[in-house]
Formats: C-alpha cells, sequence, structure tokens
C-alpha cells in the first residue's frame, strides 16, 4: 500500500484527490489549516502553508515517521487583481504559498522519493502557468514557477523511477472563486470538476512504470466567465 502526502486536502481540488485515492487503496497523509471530520481512514496534519518554518519542520516530520512514495502538491491560493493593489506582504505571502512552500515540502522528502521502487511528484499548475492572464500577474508568477521547478525535477529524478508530473486546471467550479468577482458561465461546459482533476492524478500515479506524463491540460470545453452579481 503506497503512502501519499496530498496538501490542501480538505477543500475543492485536494479533497477530491484525497476521496480518489483512498478509495483506490492509497494511505493519504492530508496536510491543511483544517480537517476533514469522519475520515478515520485519513492521517490528517494541521499546518498554515504558508508559514514556511513550520512546513519545513512537517516536512521533517513527514520524512522521519511515514515511508513517503508521492507528494501531490495542491494547496493554494487565487490572487487574482492588479500588481499595484497589492502590498509587499501580500505578494510575498502569495509566492510563499503557492511556489515556496511546496518547493520546502518537497526538498525533505525528495531523496525518500528517490530511494522507492516507485514514486510520483505532482504539482497543481494552472492555465496561469502557460500563459499570463490580465489581473493574474502575481498568481502567474507562482504558477510559471512551479512548471519550471517540474520540469527541472522531471530531469533532476530521470535517473530514479520517481515520476514528476504537473496538472494545469482551467476554470474549476469550487470555492476557489468564493473571493473572487467572477466565476464560470452557469453551463457545465463552461468548468471542469474537482473530480476531474483528480482523475487526471490517478492517471499519472496509474502511469506506467517506463512512461511518465510530464503535463496534463483540462479546459471547459467552453470558456465563458462571468461578473458576480452583487447580492453575491
Amino acid at each position: 500500500m503506497r503512502t501519499i502526502v496530498v496538501t490542501g486536502h480538505s477543500s475543492g481540488i485536494g479533497k477530491a484527490i484525497t476521496q480518489l485515492l483512498l478509495t483506490s487503496g492509497f494511505t493519504v497523509l492530508g496536510l491543511a489549516r483544517t480537517g476533514i471530520a469522519n475520515q478515520p481512514d485519513l492521517i490528517q496534519y494541521e499546518i498554515d502553508l504558508s508559514d514556511i518554518n513550520s512546513t519545513e519542520k512537517m516536512s521533517k516530520h513527514l520524512a522521519s515517521e511515514h515511508k513517503i512514495s508521492g507528494i501531490i502538491c495542491n494547496a493554494g491560493a487565487g490572487d487574482i487583481g492588479s500588481l499595484e493593489n497589492f502590498s509587499a506582504s501580500q505578494i510575498n505571502a502569495s509566492i510563499s504559498l503557492n511556489l515556496t512552500s511546496p518547493l520546502v515540502l518537497v526538498r525533505q522528502i525528495l531523496p525518500m522519493l528517490k530511494q522507492q521502487p516507485r514514486s510520483d511528484l505532482i504539482f497543481i499548475g494552472s492555465e496561469s502557468a502557460l500563459k499570463g492572464a490580465r489581473y493574474g500577474s502575481l498568481y502567474s508568477a507562482a504558477k510559471f514557477g512551479l512548471r519550471g521547478a517540474a520540469q527541472a525535477l522531471r530531469e533532476e529524478c530521470a535517473n530514479s523511477n520517481c515520476h514528476v508530473g504537473i496538472v494545469h486546471p482551467g476554470m474549476v467550479r469550487s470555492d476557489f472563486f468564493n473571493k473572487q468577482d467572477f466565476e464560470p458561465g452557469e453551463n457545465d461546459a463552461n468548468a471542469i470538476s474537482s473530480e476531474d482533476v483528480a482523475t487526471a492524478v490517478l492517471s499519472m500515479i496509474s502511469a506506467a512504470d517506463n512512461a511518465v506524463i510530464e503535463e496534463i491540460t483540462l479546459k471547459p470545453l467552453k470558456h465563458v466567465v462571468k461578473k458576480k452579481s452583487r447580492e453575491n
């Protein structure tokens, strides 16, 4: 039974990934600010992953207490807006959570992954890692960096059986948009689901040992964005 770390496991894409892995027979170590109730088969750790010192301590603890064969770096926040409207501390916090934190977490556990008969390291990227868009400079900066890190780590791990990949979701109908002033259109074709992303992650983990799925991009069939009404 393989043991997989999932960050941001308690909601949205992370929760869907966690549930799919559990039903597929994996042991899951979930890392998030809050846990999931009534999940006795899930090992949960409460942590603020934007706190780099705490993230480093947690990675050391996980490496010492568990035989880990996979990491799925999902935790993040969608900081959308004009760059000049973010303070210096907000910029630092956003980059810390979306880019620095997953690298700090992986750093400590990567030697263990390289020693396993089969291991997987998967980042959850974004369409914003492929092309910058209006008001997305801060978010794209982090996601472009994450994509570059995934590509570099793929080459670094080529001599071991550690499979490194990244999934780029388009608009996902999830709580990502709770703090935004826009959201996908109402039609089913205007957004993908968290479960769609989870299925893509499982396909990466299930790939043959001699094959690596480096990148998957999932987009809605029809790209429609609408402004939220003031009542929302």
